[in-house]
């Protein structure tokens, strides 16, 4: 019996115990790529259950702030390969209410393949590996937001939450004469305003979020508040417009990942991360200690420097009320004078602001795939969702020789030995799932970048991994192997 409403399987009373084949947890974008791999390889109308606390698919998309646009041109954000009915150019960056009505495009072709039990507004609690007479089942736990619980036997689970990404607070000031918010709650009236803005947050989200007030009010002060500064990669370098650039010009991301990680050698990340921020990135304001892997154009950088008001590289610790009006406390020390009624934006990176709990990649009796940045595979749990489902339902992931790392651990060690490691990562186990899996897995991951070029350009990337393969598995390994030596993380060989 169908649902009404959405067109999933109607619920079963909260009593009865659900049973599937596979339950996924998280229906954001890894959740999602794993869910469409199941079409690959279980039959029509098998049973498999989705848990996700927010009120539909799509994960963070479901609460992004409605100004928020794609880091890359819309085709390079999908499930598997199902392409987009946007109708708008190739290079044109989808907004939130268009990557959610794809993403709703997705599960649609995912439910008319699979009887799709869509549990949203309900917490994961617990998933409990059970065997008996030889067969293993996961017995898993959730409940709503009333309390109540409900209870999966699956035959396998996929922890696809990965980030689990939270809505951010505002800031919590002393002041009161400034108003703390979020890019969720800039309304149309604060737009509209000429309050003065502060912006906390040099990444993404506050690139979107200067670029947006400037184009509503340009002559309106902003001030950007971005601490040791963020690194971009070039959008006018891995993603060009013209035909030209893409059959001759232009970056493909896999070479520039090869390049830098051939450089790399464990203890140089200062000067690996220089070289790849000055061959690969750009900055507002032409410096920055951060990289995220988020994308940014020439226009985007030129626009930012023209209307920014001031660039403040340094941490917001508070903002209190003096005699002379509100004042900015600083990191690095001293206070700032602020205007009586200036708007302060939490736009720091929320993403990475809390732990990460311990998780195994694969349990120890093989039935819970966990998706996640303890034993991370790839800097992108999208992509990591697309091929680690792939190994798992086709029953080869403990075949494959992957290299795992702690990046969440590492990163608050050394941010740079984070961002070089996670490339080497990244490209050593691109080379892993070359070997390991068909060619038409490889081509259908519609979330590779490098699709931007034609086959040829990839085709010769690919020639060159296949001829190089023993020298840059050989080196990654020494590199990841030093890095859990050096910075006591967990890195080396998955099993």
């Amino acid at each position: 019996m169908l649902d009404a409403n959405t067109g999933a399987a109607a619920l079963p009373d909260h009593t009865d115990t659900l049973t599937a084949d596979v339950c996924v947890v998280g229906a954001g974008i890894a959740g999602m790529n794993a869910l469409y791999v199941a079409t690959d390889y279980l039959p029509k109308g098998t049973r498999v259950v989705v848990i996700d606390r927010k009120p539909g698919p799509g994960g963070m998309w479901n609460s992004v702030y409605d100004y928020v646009r794609l880091h890359q041109p819309h085709p390079m954000f999908t499930t598997g390969d199902v392409k987009w009915q946007l109708g708008k150019p190739a290079d044109y960056l989808a907004t939130q209410g268009e990557v959610q009505a794809h993403l709703n495009h997705c599960m649609d072709i995912i439910r008319a393949h699979l009887d799709l039990v869509e549990l949203y507004g309900h917490e994961f609690d617990t998933a409990e590996e059970q065997s008996e007479n030889g067969a293993t089942t996961v017995h898993i736990t959730c409940h709503d937001a009333q309390g109540r619980t409900r209870t999966i036997a699956a035959n396998r689970m996929i922890n696809a939450a990965a980030f689990d990404i939270p809505v951010p607070e505002p800031l919590t000031l002393s002041s009161r004469a400034v108003t703390s918010i979020t890019p969720q709650t800039l309304t149309r009236d604060a737009f509209g305003s000429d309050a003065p803005v502060y912006i906390v947050g040099g990444g993404k989200t506050g690139m979107d979020t200067a670029l947006a007030l400037m184009t509503e009010n340009p002559n309106r002060k902003i001030v950007l508040l971005n601490g040791q500064g963020t690194v971009f990669a070039k959008r006018d370098l891995f993603f060009p417009t013209t035909m030209k650039e893409r059959w001759f010009g232009g970056q493909l991301l896999i070479q520039s990942f090869r390049d830098a990680t051939m450089r790399f050698d464990g203890t140089n990340a200062d000067e690996v991360y220089r070289y790849f921020t000055d061959s690969f990135c750009i900055s507002p304001d032409g410096s920055g200690e951060q990289f995220f892997f988020g994308l940014l154009s020439e226009d985007e950088a030129n626009r930012l420097n023209a209307g920014l008001s001031e660039t403040i590289g340094d941490y917001l610790e508070d903002v209190i009320d003096t005699a002379e009006g509100p004042a900015m406390v600083l990191r690095k020390g001293g206070t700032r004078h602020m205007e009586p009624g200036a708007i302060v934006l939490n736009c720091t990176g929320h993403v990475l602001r809390h732990d990460q709990p311990e998780a195994q990649l694969l349990s120890d009796k093989g039935a819970i795939l966990s998706i996640n940045a303890r034993e991370a595979i790839h800097f992108l749990t999208s992509v990591s969702g697309y091929f680690l489902t792939h190994l798992f339902l086709s029953d080869k992931l403990k075949e494959a020789p992957l290299y795992v790392l702690d990046l969440d651990t590492l990163r608050r060690k050394d941010r740079k030995v984070w961002q070089m490691s996670a490339a080497t990562l990244s490209f050593m186990n691109a080379i892993v799932l070359i070997d390991t899996l068909p060619f038409k897995v490889m081509d259908r991951c519609g979330l590779d970048m490098d699709r931007w070029y034609p086959l040829w350009r990839r085709m010769g990337a690919l020639i060159d991994i296949k001829r190089n393969r023993t020298r840059y598995l050989d080196h990654c390994r020494k590199v990841l192997d030093r890095i859990a030596r050096d910075h006591d993380v967990r890195s080396g060989p998955m099993l």
